[in-house]
């Protein structure tokens, strides 16, 4: 837990633990969170609290597991996040369960992520400015991890929250829904925002040293995936279950349980190639990728 500005409360361990996150407190007139999946040890410093706005920047349970613990909390969240974070067959259809079959884990895929069905109460759209009180902030649309992912500013305190856009971990766009394109350009915008701090989901939080630098870093760990996976099609590899064996969004090594990073990896590398086709660089032919 720490002070990040006043009535602005972060909660946070500094470190990247699933499924938890990074969240803020705004206790103002109306007490508000900025995401709900404190990590455990944090906890204690909402209870009691009476929460009355849930401000989630996505659908991801790991971003507002904890909802459901607040049912008289109108809870806001983009409209395309609106159908995952009401039902878990959603939610699995969303993350491609059905589209590169698990069929092992997927039974228990739901409760380790912690999911409990909440449904949304109202929406966030891009612009839309909120107020607590004294404090106030707007919401940035900044879509790709997924395709409602909203960041939000605060422009007395010149930061942004932009959630699953983390400078300090590798970018993750593991969605049916996702794009790289999008991700792209919400990097592209964070940069063009100019803020003086960026407070991220997971990890340590802030970050306010050579911002503009660390987000071109980040946008070009995409771009030099891409690259990597056009390489392994020149070299032969042309469907994406094999494609995706070597690993190249987690650095050739999957986190464990294997099975659903690897799924996850399929998906993005299904983002890449969709990408690449569209700028010419490969052709798709009955699910097989060939350059040019």
């Amino acid at each position: 837990m720490e002070q990040l500005f006043e009535r602005i409360t972060l909660l946070s361990n500094g470190k990247y633990l699933l499924p938890y996150c990074n969240c803020l407190v705004l206790e103002d007139d109306i007490t508000c969170l900025v995401d709900s999946s404190p990590h455990p040890q944090e906890r204690p410093y909402l209870e009691g609290k009476k929460i009355e706005l849930i401000v989630n920047s996505h659908g991801h349970s790991d971003h507002n597991s904890c909802n459901y613990m607040y049912p008289e909390a109108q809870v806001l969240l983009h409209p395309a996040e609106h159908e995952r974070v009401a039902s878990g067959e959603a939610y699995l259809i969303a993350y491609g369960y059905y589209f590169y079959p698990d069929e092992a884990t997927r039974p228990f895929y739901l409760d380790a992520v912690q999911y409990h069905e909440r449904p949304a109460d109202g929406i966030l759209t891009d612009g839309q400015r909120l107020s607590t009180g004294k404090i106030e902030f707007e919401v940035i649309a900044l879509p790709g991890h997924s395709i409602g992912h909203c960041g939000f500013f605060f422009p007395q305190q010149d930061f942004v929250y932009t959630a699953d856009i983390n400078v300090g971990i590798k970018p993750i766009y593991a969605m049916l829904d996702s794009s790289v394109d999008d991700y792209l350009n919400s990097i592209e915008r964070l940069r063009q925002l100019k803020a003086a701090t960026l407070v991220g989901g997971h990890g340590p939080a802030r970050y306010t040293e050579n911002l503009d630098e660390c987000l071109l870093q980040y946008r070009d760990e995409i771009l030099s995936r891409e690259e990597r996976i056009l390489q392994i099609v020149k070299a032969g590899v042309h469907d994406i279950p094999a494609i995706a064996e070597q690993g190249v969004c987690f650095s050739g090594r999957f986190p464990e349980p294997r099975s659903v990073y690897y799924m996850h990896e399929c998906v993005m590398d299904l983002h890449h190639l969709e990408r690449l086709e569209r700028l010419g660089e490969v052709v798709c032919h009955e699910g097989q990728y060939y350059t040019r």
